[in-house]
């Protein structure tokens, strides 16, 4: 049972009090949404709360949990500039030289030893009884796992993950896929141990309220992301002009004559991306069928992507230049494994830039429709940020691959020919909601441009 004297102590809020009971009642718990929720605060203090609980279960000293922030100056902003005045002298030392604090021996000499993240792997041989990390987005889902292999400690099964944070940041994806979306499909952890607390500027009653003035001045989208806790919006978004109510549609039946074709985006260890299209006389390009599994080699994946073809016919398939080098076990070529295999591809253009102005091009003129079923992709689209040194590309670093395969598609229509509209079959001209009866702009020629 939480102990309600001890945060009244600390002065806990209300959402601060609905996160530490969280804290009481599951393993993988994120704190946060929008900024000045208080969120770097509560951990210092749950982390407090943690060490007297655990020594009371197992009465050893010396029990250690880490507090990290992605860097130094972070670490000293948030957490080691605040102990100094808010922790009370009877509730331990500050180690300045090492980044811990020591709570005093009435109270188990439990350890907050303070960390930052610039290199992980220097905590490869540390353990700790649970893990918090402030600011949780501004890392890539490696540290994550990383971190989580950390969380262990003799004699205590009650270990924790604790997060905190804003919407944004490289971090965004996966972060929002775990605790926001609650998407576990490829994942071994049990959903019944995570849980998200939203916090928002409102709840927290210390906040000057000329700083809720400053976040509601922002631009929309920072607005949206730092004062509303918007996970669907954040500053650095690269494709902002996505929006599932225009872009995402129901699935319907291709009509004959289309144009199909396929995109892949190969990857083992990450995931595959393929992507199924088909290509209406005015134009638009409709994404009907994704796949997106990792662990595929390239003959399994040939077969799969046959399986999933439901015997349909394509003009062609492009592939990401890796599948046209050789394999270093064998020194086969991927695209003669898949062409073997019943899938022959073609190599696709690699320009990034030009690809993504022309992925912009289509989502800002409304002639590229996904269907429903395309999770991975519609899921993934929004994640995507500016990269920090060539804001012009879109950041490397996270789960880019259906985004990639997207690209590589689109920038494969030049290949197409413009066709002649044939008569369209009285099955289809009767229904006036049908997407390709809707009036739509002139054609392909429209999009050969890259720039």
């Amino acid at each position: 049972m939480i102990n309600e004297n001890f945060f009244d102590f600390c002065q806990f809020q209300d959402k601060q009090l609905e996160a530490a009971r969280a804290v009481e009642d599951y393993t993988y718990i994120l704190f946060g949404g929008s900024v000045g929720g208080g969120k770097s605060y509560f951990l210092r203090w749950i982390a407090v709360w943690l060490l007297m609980k655990y020594a009371q279960q197992i009465e050893k000293p010396g029990i250690r949990v880490g507090l990290f922030c992605e860097d130094y100056v972070a670490l000293n902003d948030r957490h080691l500039s605040k102990i100094q005045y808010e922790f009370p002298a009877w509730l331990g030392t500050l180690n300045k030289s090492n980044h811990e604090f020591t709570l005093n021996e009435k109270y188990g000499s439990g350890v907050i030893a303070f960390r930052n993240l610039d290199d992980p792997s220097k905590y490869l041989s540390s353990e700790f009884a649970s893990i918090l990390v402030d600011e949780v987005t501004m890392n890539e889902r490696v540290v994550f796992d990383f971190l989580n292999l950390r969380r262990r400690w003799p004699g205590i099964e009650n270990t924790k993950f604790i997060t905190a944070s804003n919407p944004g940041g490289i971090g965004h994806g996966w972060v929002k896929k775990l605790w926001i979306d609650r998407n576990f499909e490829d994942e071994r952890f049990d959903p019944n141990d995570f849980t998200f607390v939203r916090s928002r500027a409102s709840d927290n009653k210390y906040l000057p309220e000329s700083y809720a003035k400053q976040l509601e001045g922002l631009p929309e989208k920072m607005r949206r992301a730092f004062l509303d806790g918007d996970w669907d919006i954040f500053e650095g978004q690269y494709f902002p002009e996505f929006s599932k109510d225009k872009h995402v549609i129901e699935p319907f039946e291709i009509p004959p004559g289309w144009i199909k074709f396929r995109s892949i985006d190969y990857g083992y260890e990450a995931p595959s991306a393929v992507l199924w299209y088909a290509v209406d006389y005015d134009g638009n390009v409709y994404i009907y069928r994704e796949l997106y599994k990792n662990g595929l080699l390239y003959k399994p994946l040939a077969e799969k992507i046959l399986d999933m073809s439901l015997k349909e016919q394509f003009d062609y398939t492009v592939a990401d230049w890796d599948m046209f080098a050789a394999t270093r076990d064998t020194g086969e070529y991927g695209y003669n494994i898949m062409g073997d295999n019943g899938v022959p591809i073609t190599q696709a253009n690699k320009e990034r830039i030009p690809g993504w102005n022309l992925v912009r091009k289509y989502l800002q003129e409304e002639t590229l429709m996904i269907f429903n079923t395309c999770t991975n992709l519609i899921r993934t689209i929004p994640l995507q940020i500016h990269d920090n040194h060539k804001p012009e590309d879109l950041k490397k670093a996270g789960e880019d691959h259906c985004c990639d395969s997207m690209r590589m598609g689109l920038m494969s229509l030049p290949q197409i020919p413009v066709q002649e509209r044939p008569e369209v079959p009285n099955l289809y001209a009767n229904d006036p909601t049908a997407p390709w009866n809707k009036p739509k702009n002139t054609g392909y020629k429209k999009h050969y441009s890259y720039s």
